[in-house]
């Protein structure tokens, strides 16, 4: 990939942009991909099956591991519309192959006829119908009289001839309108079937395949099959008994495999499978009772009264529904679902906006509430793999691929080694051919070069390194279920956090309401007492504006409004009759004084959930004794003061808000309204944003949300080892910039600065082109008249800068400033009121600048987040950790740095492997090829011996390295081609041929040297293979500790106590076979030693040493020293192009040149610290100010500049005038 592809990359967030001339599905969404038809050619088909029979059928497994090539040669290109397969490639370039299906109305009557269960859906002849619909917008199903479709990854995708497209088949969850909803009556058996026919059943069914579905599976992998290359030569050449142990080895790793692969696929299936019986309406209110299974989109039910897990997603009508979604979300607290408001009809319906009014597939029902014996309804939007829990499954079923260099670059290298292989292949045949070899006989040996040079071990080798590192992972309370990602995590360079549950402590403190003086039109003092305040709206509103139930006697909700309430000392009470039935009464939940002379008790009527988009949540209540409703309001202290009455908000207001959200505290805004006029059936009929309205300020209710005791001292190591550090909340701004400060995230000496839009030009709903302006926003004393200088120049990391944005901010960025995106996406640090689908896109956008990206999260809100990162880990410990492939049970964020240092263990031991299996390969190649050279061969006992004894024991014990303890401020190399790795293995090469070379030449000066002269290709001993066997052996021993390393990403090789005791041991006996092995011994290895004095056996022991010092020197010195440390900075050329996100940083780490250009908004009047101004300064001071001073303290940038202004950086400037003096923000 070319700078400029990755640069047009990291402008998009999302799919790739569609291209003209090629048919798509799913454009511009996530999972686009683009679709090709193909109809069957005879003659393709006859040459291909010719080429099948002719190659033994090594054609079709090739086509089976690659199912593309063979629709390739077996079908040509044709238009959709009269295609039987479709060829989808999706953005990853994964390609697949799906067989088109074609129902029509005649087979269906012809099915229906001959069998009393349908081909295509199970169903009862006496329910069958032989119509079929078509999905059109806004909910409608139109009819047709033939059904073409295809599907992949359990989405099926119908062809619609008008459009002449395949779309995906979606619910009633897209381009509907709330009014639709309430519209549903109830479909006839008919209808249902009808639909069935298109979804499908309602079903998530997890395949579970034999043992020997398993087993032909993993037999058919391109490993094992040349595993059994490999044994049929081994056994063709007599090699019987390394032969035997691979088949030993093999046999037990397929087993191995095999019982994994079958009890994950019965974990997911137990934990997803789920049938149960449900009432659904047929209209007219008439309800029959059926399986689960039988459930469609649109069907109309009755939502059990509790205990039951739901089994399909719908939209809640009549009633409440307490749910557990702890298998979606994380969160066990239970979760109040309310009916759609039936004043929303006009709303398209959206599933995140309307999550408190959806029942989700997989969450618990803990109770439903309903009023007069009237049926909790919802109508079903959503079945089977469309649901929120199938999208789950989907994701665990059909995970994207990780791209990895070092993955990529294995099979570059495998490559090379084939190529390698191939030369020796020919070299051996020209020579065998030559010396008159019997032909079966030079087949034979060419071929098991080729096992030589390509270790069929080589992946069960590379896997071991991960082995380890998920068992020591799992020893530190962090369990992995995707061990691909373990290696991944060691490349991270950035790590995003959320805050409240993960960096500060789960649960918010009560700590004080700061009520209003009316009198004044200030705040008054602070009351940290609830009971000190007087009986009025404000202590009202804290006693009952929330969410809470009694379940079981307990008070349920959530863990703010829990604090909140128990600090006001009053009394909930729920009535005490059924839990199912407490909506008979008028006032279900009432709230009371503990002491009943205070006031008389409250009770609440209506109920607007908390919402993530609208950060607010409110309730209607009535006192016991009293004529009027009244609303109580709380929410963020922007929304709530942007709906309250501006008379009511103290003037203090800003100051006071920024005071307690610099020092960390968590602040919601508190307002209620009188409803004098308003009846009960008015009150129940009224809209959310009718009531939300004009409403009176009544205070601050302030939470305390410390920091974690851990939380610190983890984000000062990860800073400390270079790796960057990002906060991504729905929290307040100035609350998450304290939370970044106080963690050290944002270093005291650091300048921020806050992006956002211009309030004064630009609203949400406007279709002007929104302005950006930028400010400082650094921490200011109590009485706020500091002024604090900055000087904007080039500095060193003491002049860092951050930029902090809203999630509002990070949209206008994404809609119209997508190469300032990449900037801020760089420089940012804190990301504050970020959606959860914002998180996600903020992740993927700094994945593709070239991040390796951490996310660390605990709760609904982050699991997109988790799934998109390379390295999510959940600190949640329910069910929703399937979401990320790493669960820490240790609720804090001390298991990132752990992940990290395992993970850069796991990928230099995957490097030491990969490069000892190589290095272990070619030394065998030079080996055999020398030999073979002289009529000799290293002996099968040999090759035993090197293999079983030496090769499979290092590299079983290579990987129990331990981590090293500290994080290094470089990562270690992820790339195997590179200067770095690819030195290493040619030193080392060359050091091994150079022995071998060299144990030869000493051998042939010896007097008592006989050269090997045979017709026998069995008598392999001679003093030729003597000299190689006894330098070759000690070089594996050499190369094993080389490659084994320690600091900085694992701890020495000493401490790896099983690996050193077989160094020892197997060295022990290596010097004794070569140089006193007793006869029988001699005999059993084949060594001619007959001749062989003792000097020169020990001559072979000094020449190892020297190999051991010479491998030690290069590996060391040169590579890790020379090569990795100091050849970059001498020759920067050698050095790989940096990362897209390191050009960005580099330009933009020390100046604000980047930013919005202030001078841009120097003619126009601007509104600053409450009060507006002008400059007078025209467009040629303004640049004369550039060129000389540092821009001021914020500024402006339209669209049009967005493009044409650059960075510039001032260099070299010695004026210390040059500061600029700015009011504290």
């Amino acid at each position: 990939m070319t700078k400029s592809d990755v640069n047009n990359k990291s402008q998009r967030v999302g799919p790739p942009p569609i291209r003209y001339g090629i048919n798509y599905v799913n454009p511009e969404e996530e999972d686009q991909m683009e679709i090709y038809g193909f109809k069957p050619d005879f003659f393709r088909t006859f040459i291909t099956w010719i080429g099948i029979i002719m190659s033994c059928g090594l054609l079709r497994l090739v086509f089976h591991w690659k199912p593309h090539w063979m629709l390739s040669c077996t079908h040509v290109r044709c238009p959709l519309d009269c295609a039987k397969k479709v060829l989808l490639i999706d953005q990853f370039l994964q390609k697949f192959t799906e067989d088109i299906k074609n129902l029509s109305t005649n087979l269906l009557q012809y099915q229906y006829s001959q069998s009393t269960e349908s081909l295509e859906v199970a169903a009862n002849n006496s329910e069958t119908t032989n119509s079929l619909v078509i999905p059109k917008p806004r909910g409608v199903f139109e009819s047709t009289n033939s059904l073409t479709y295809f599907e992949n990854k359990k989405v099926r995708y119908v062809w619609d001839s008008d459009e002449r497209v395949f779309f995906k088949v979606r619910g009633l969850d897209s381009d509907i309108y709330c009014s639709y909803f309430y519209q549903q009556k109830g479909l006839t058996a008919d209808e249902q079937e009808t639909r069935r026919i298109l979804y499908d059943e309602n079903a998530i069914v997890v395949e579970i395949k034999t043992i020997f579905q398993i087993l032909i599976q993993e037999v058919l992998e391109p490993f094992y099959i040349f595993q059994i290359f490999s044994l049929l030569v081994w056994g063709l050449d007599e090699y019987y008994y390394y032969a035997a142990c691979i088949v030993i080895m093999s046999a037990l790793s397929l087993t191995s495999s095999v019982i994994q692969t079958r009890r994950n696929q019965k974990q997911l299936r137990d934990t997803v499978q789920g049938m149960d019986t449900i009432n659904v309406c047929r209209g007219n209110d008439i309800y029959e009772e059926i399986e689960s299974s039988k459930l469609v989109p649109g069907d109309l039910i009755e939502v059990p009264a509790f205990g039951c897990i739901m089994q399909c997603d719908a939209v809640l009508l009549t009633g409440n529904v307490i749910v557990n979604e702890s298998m979606l979300t994380g969160e066990s607290v239970p979760v109040t679902k309310t009916p759609l408001p039936n004043t929303t009809t006009d709303e398209l319906y959206d599933t995140k906006e309307h999550a408190k009014h959806t029942i989700f597939c997989g969450t618990k029902v803990i109770q439903t509430r309903y009023y007069n014996n009237a049926k909790v309804k919802a109508v079903i939007i959503r079945t089977a793999y469309q649901t929120a829990k199938g999208e789950l499954i989907r994701s665990i079923m059909f995970p994207k691929p990780v791209d990895f260099k070092l993955n990529r670059h294995i099979h570059k290298f495998i490559g090379c080694l084939a190529v390698l292989s191939f030369i020796g292949f020919l070299y051996t045949v020209v020579l065998k051919t030559i010396r008159g070899v019997p032909w079966h006989k030079i087949v034979l040996k060419a071929l098991d070069l080729i096992t030589i040079v390509i270790p069929p071990a080589l992946p069960a080798a590379m896997t071991i390194g991960v082995v380890f590192a998920q068992s020591r992972l799992r020893r530190s309370n962090i369990f992995c279920i995707s061990p691909r990602s373990i290696n991944i995590s060691g490349c991270i360079n950035c790590v995003c956090f959320d805050k409240t549950g993960t960096l500060t402590e789960d649960d918010l403190n009560f700590a004080e309401v700061v009520p209003v003086d009316i009198d004044k039109n200030k705040f008054d003092s602070a009351v940290d007492v609830l009971t000190d305040l007087d009986y009025g709206p404000l202590l009202v509103c804290l006693a009952s504006c929330h969410s809470l139930t009694i379940i079981d006697d307990n008070i349920i909700g959530d863990t703010l409004d829990q604090k909140m309430f128990y600090a006001t000392e009053w009394i909930l009470e729920e009535p005490q009759v059924s839990d199912t039935t407490k909506y008979d009464l008028l006032a279900p939940t009432v709230v009371k004084p503990n002491n009943k002379e205070l006031g008389p008790e409250v009770g609440i009527l209506r109920q607007f959930p908390f919402s993530s988009s609208l950060q607010r949540m409110s309730v209607v209540t009535r006192m016991t004794n009293g004529t009027e409703f009244e609303l109580y309001a709380k929410g963020s202290p922007e929304i709530i003061s942007s709906l309250c009455d501006p008379n009511s908000l103290p003037e203090d207001f800003t100051d006071t808000l920024m005071e307690y959200t610099e020092k960390g505290f968590r602040v919601l805004a508190l307002a209620y309204r009188p409803l004098p006029a308003l009846t009960y059936p008015k009150l129940q009929r009224a809209g959310r944003e009718d009531l939300e309205k004009n409403l009176q300020f009544l205070g601050l209710l302030i939470m305390g949300n410390m920091l974690k005791p851990e939380t610190t001292p983890i984000i000062e190591t990860l800073l400390s080892a270079n790796i960057r550090t990002v906060m991504i909340t729905g929290d307040n701004m100035l609350t998450a910039l304290s939370v970044a400060r106080e963690c050290n995230m944002i270093q005291p000496y650091h300048k921020v600065v806050l992006l956002e839009p211009d309030s004064t030009g630009y609203l949400d709903n406007s279709d002007e082109m929104p302005t950006l302006v930028w400010k400082f926003a650094n921490p200011v004393t109590k009485r706020r008249t500091s002024i604090v200088n900055f000087k904007l120049v080039e500095g060193q990391d003491n002049d860092r800068l951050h930029v902090a944005i809203t999630g509002r901010t990070f949209k206008i960025l994404r809609d119209h400033y997508p190469d300032l995106l990449n900037k801020v996406a760089i420089r940012g640090t804190v990301f504050s009121r970020m959606a959860p689908e914002q998180k996600q896109q903020l992740v993927e956008l700094l994945q593709e600048l070239g991040y390796i990206v951490g996310m660390c999260g605990d709760g609904a809100n982050d699991m997109a987040s988790l799934k998109q990162a390379h390295a999510g880990v959940s600190l949640s410990e329910a069910e929703a950790s399937v979401a990320s492939p790493f669960t820490s049970k240790t609720p804090d964020i001390s298991c990132i740095p752990i992940l990290i240092r395992e993970g850069r263990a796991s990928i230099v031991t995957s490097f030491g492997i990969l490069k000892y299996m190589a290095l272990y390969s070619l030394t065998q190649f030079f080996s055999v090829i020398i030999l073979y050279t002289f009529y000799s061969n290293l002996t099968d006992k040999e090759f035993l011996y090197e293999d079983l004894f030496l090769i499979t024991l290092f590299v079983t014990l290579f990987g129990r390295s331990e981590a090293f303890d500290q994080l290094n401020r470089k990562p270690p190399p992820s790339s195997l081609i590179g200067i770095t790795p690819l030195s290493s293995i040619a030193l080392q090469i060359l050091l091994v041929a150079f022995i071998q070379v060299i144990a030869i030449v000493i051998v042939w000066q010896q007097y008592w040297y006989r050269p090997h002269v045979t017709s026998d290709p069995e008598d392999l001993a001679s003093h030729d293979n003597y000299a190689i066997f006894a330098s070759s052996v000690f070089q594996y021993i050499t190369l094993s500790v080389v490659f084994s390393k320690g600091a900085p990403y694992r701890k020495p090789i000493y401490t790896n106590h099983l690996f050193t005791l077989a160094l020892v041991l197997l060295t022990i006996l290596t010097i004794y076979l070569v140089v006193y092995p007793t006869e029988w011994i001699a005999e059993f290895l084949e060594l001619d030693i007959r001749y062989v004095p003792y000097n020169f056996r020990i001559l072979m022991v000094l020449l190892a040493v020297a190999h051991f010092i010479l491998a030690f020197f290069a590996e060391s010195f040169i590579v890790d020293f020379l090569v990795f440390k100091k050849l970059r900075k001498w020759f920067p050329s050698l050095s790989p192009s940096e990362s897209l996100y390191k050009e960005i940083d580099n330009e933009t780490k020390h100046n604000t040149r980047w930013l919005p250009n202030p001078l841009a908004a120097y003619n126009k009047p601007h509104r600053r610290n409450g009060s507006t101004f002008s400059s007078s300064i025209n467009q040629n001071a303004g640049s004369e100010l550039l060129g000389k001073s540092s821009p001021p303290e914020s500024g402006v940038w339209t669209q049009s500049q967005a493009s044409s202004v650059s960075p510039i950086v001032l260099r070299g400037s010695n004026n210390n005038n040059d500061v600029h003096h700015k009011p504290i923000v």
